[in-house]
């Protein structure tokens, strides 16, 4: 019998049974494809979720690849037993011009010119390629305090090579790459013999140093002729420039204007960034900025030497002149200072032009030719430009002590202090870290004294 016979021979109470039992049945069924259902679009959620997170990390991923210094700066990874770093390096023609002058022009230097920066160079026999045994140095660091917490983690080397000037960067990517840096540094140092900085000696060969030490690696360059440039150029530029950094050398001397230079203040903060997320944009312009400064040593000890060589014609103010005379001065060649000196003689500057009268008379009375030495200090006294007081009393001492004439002497004292008066300069300090209106009192007793004397053994 089918089931719709069954149901209609039932009574109506068996009926309604039948069909309350077959109505929750189907509920039951209902709920359980809703679960499933339900769990269904779950699952598909969950899976779009996972498939759109995990497709922002890929981006990620891909993004931080993307900017990593191996992809966006060309370079090799030097690897030895330490572990690894970057080296980054660029070669130009002999021919190159920078900052003035072309790179190849430096090695025309001799070592006699080059004895006049760094006295320590031996004179080889007058080798005229020197600096092909020198390295050019600058290192960017973490911080400019310097100490064992400070690393330099960008150092910097050009040299000569056949017919090349190679800027050669030897780049730490991370703290741990530190020893496998040095190491490939110490290859390069054991073939040079000499080092051309900026502010080396203070803190760019210090730095080295000290990261070797840390490290307890035998540094393979201990002992080298130095070149530090900020010495002479600061002798040089100081009356000229509000600043001698290299910089500010850069633009005022060498007319190299350098075009989006990261700021050396912001460096470490680059670095620090990058270590955290890889991404080396910042750092290329670090890179740049490392290599700039080497380019720029080799045209400015060119600048110098050139000054040094014909210092008349190269000079262009007496600042400059004053400056040179001042490195002849070091290296004892006082005809080269006095051409320096009587040249500034014919400045306008009042400032350079009793530098220079001051300046020559000390160093002909040293010498012992008063006669040159008086000349000057009348010169001196007849300019109304020049405050005379210094002259005054050279000229006091040469008639108390040389000629024995106290009068004369008497009179510049008296003029001496009569011009200090003037100036408003009575209380002020003497060369000799003294009180000046007291010395100049001290000296007009004495020869006031001197000339009782005389008078009374008359």
């Amino acid at each position: 019998m089918v089931v719709g016979e069954k149901v209609m021979n039932m009574d109506i109470i068996s009926k309604l049974k039948y069909y309350n039992k077959q109505s929750l049945g189907k509920k039951d069924s209902n709920e359980h494809n809703d679960k499933e259902v339900s769990m269904e679009i779950g699952k598909f959620h969950k899976t779009a979720d996972y498939k759109t997170t995990s497709h922002k990390a890929t981006e990620r991923i891909d993004i931080k690849k993307k900017y990593e210094i191996e992809n966006i700066i060309e370079g090799h990874i030097y690897n030895d037993e330490e572990g690894s770093c970057f080296i980054i390096e660029n070669r130009y023609p002999l021919s190159y011009l920078y900052g003035g002058c072309c790179l190849g022009d430096v090695l025309n230097i001799s070592c006699h010119s080059l004895k006049r920066l760094c006295p320590d160079i031996s004179d080889n026999g007058g080798n005229n390629e020197t600096l092909r045994n020198f390295l050019f140095l600058d290192v960017e660091t973490t911080g400019l305090s310097g100490g064992v917490g400070t690393v330099a983690f960008l150092i910097g080397v050009g040299f000569f090579k056949d017919n090349e000037f190679i800027v050669r960067q030897y780049f730490m990517r991370d703290y741990n790459e530190e020893i496998a840096m040095l190491n490939a540094l110490n290859l390069l140092f054991q073939s040079y013999e000499g080092l051309v900085t900026f502010n080396g000696k203070a803190f760019d060969w210090n730095m080295i140093h000290t990261r070797y030490t840390f490290n307890r690696i035998r540094l393979a360059a201990d002992e080298v002729s130095h070149i530090d440039l900020l010495f002479p150029s600061r002798r040089i530029w100081k009356g000229k420039l509000e600043s001698c950094a290299l910089s500010s050398l850069e633009e005022n001397i060498l007319e190299e204007y350098r075009v989006d230079d990261i700021p050396g203040a912001l460096i470490p903060s680059v670095y620090f960034k990058y270590v955290i997320d890889r991404d080396a944009r910042e750092i290329k312009r670090v890179v740049k900025h490392n290599e700039q400064d080497i380019l720029s040593m080799v045209s400015l000890i060119f600048k110098i030497n050139n000054m040094l060589e014909d210092p008349l014609s190269e000079a262009e103010c007496g600042h400059e002149l004053i400056g040179l005379g001042k490195m002849f001065e070091s290296t004892g060649e006082y005809d080269a200072v006095i051409d320096c000196l009587e040249k500034c003689m014919k400045s306008e500057d009042p400032f350079v032009k009793e530098t220079a009268l001051r300046k020559l008379s000390q160093i002909y009375k040293r010498n012992n030719e008063y006669e040159k030495a008086v000349r000057y200090w009348k010169d001196m006294i007849s300019n109304k430009e020049i405050p005379s007081i210094f002259s005054l009393i050279e000229l006091a001492k040469y008639y108390e002590h040389k000629v024995k004439d106290i009068p004369k002497a008497i009179e510049m004292t008296n003029k001496a202090l009569e011009v200090s008066l003037k100036l408003g300069i009575d209380n002020s300090v003497s060369i000799h870290k003294t009180n000046l209106k007291a010395d100049l009192k001290k000296r007009l007793d004495r020869l006031m004294r001197k000339a009782g004397n005389n008078n009374a053994g008359c």
